[in-house]
């Protein structure tokens, strides 16, 4: 990967910085400092970015499809800002090819992809500090959500679990009974999921894929409450 004059990387991003530092640090990956805690890397401008991708992509799928539940919404957000996509759509603007590497830096396929979409997430937190939320969400809208109305909503919540888990570096989801109560021939299941070693939902069903599915539905809106 090799570095680029700035007007060059503005180009294809489709927008100018006031501040061309915010752009040149987005740009730039933590292998090229001394010290990762020095500030001047990607790292804390990814952060802010994966929050207003957050925000603006809930806003629009409410105004994409103000018919349709909770859960269809939520499943559909998940495929948008999971890693998957944003690597695609990072790799689309070429942005593997502008960032600044150090010597250290894992040149594989995987670690290609996983820099397209942290960098992209930084140039969105760096456009959001350089001219507020506005010139964020026109950015996002035309290079991310429009482009991503092609994308399937997961199928069900256990898939959605899974996909959220792995966008947000979580442990995979594991279950556990915790009850089965009634008689042999209508039994009622009660089963917990667990993540990174804590109960974050439990559901209930007459089966126990049913109950499963319930708790993954459950740990759903838990973590949606918490963002």
């Amino acid at each position: 990967m090799t570095g680029n004059p700035v007007s060059e990387v503005e180009k294809t991003l489709g927008y100018r910085f006031r501040n061309p530092d915010l752009l040149e640090k987005a740009l730039t990956h933590s292998s090229c400092t001394e010290s990762s805690s020095s500030g001047y890397n990607y790292e804390r401008l990814e952060f802010l970015g994966d929050a207003v991708l957050e925000l603006v992509t809930r806003e629009y799928l409410m105004t994409e499809y103000p018919q349709e539940p909770e859960g269809y919404l939520t499943r559909r957000k998940i495929k948008i800002v999971m890693k998957q996509n944003l690597a695609r759509q990072g790799r689309r603007l070429g942005l593997n090819n502008f960032v600044q590497v150090g010597n250290g830096f894992d040149a594989s396929e995987g670690a290609i992809d996983t820099i397209a979409a942290d960098v992209l997430e930084a140039i969105i937190g760096a456009i959001y500090l350089d001219s507020g939320l506005g010139a964020a969400e026109e950015f996002l809208q035309r290079e991310i959500l429009q482009g991503s109305s092609d994308i399937d909503p997961l199928p069900d919540a256990r898939s959605a679990l899974q996909e959220y888990c792995q966008a947000k570096g979580l442990t995979l989801p594991e279950y556990r009974l915790v009850s089965s109560t009634g008689p042999d021939h209508n039994p009622v299941f009660a089963i917990s999921v667990i993540i990174d070693g804590k109960e974050v939902g439990t559901g209930i069903g007459r089966t126990r894929k049913a109950a499963r599915e319930a708790a993954a539905a459950r740990a759903l809106d838990n973590f949606e409450r918490m963002v």
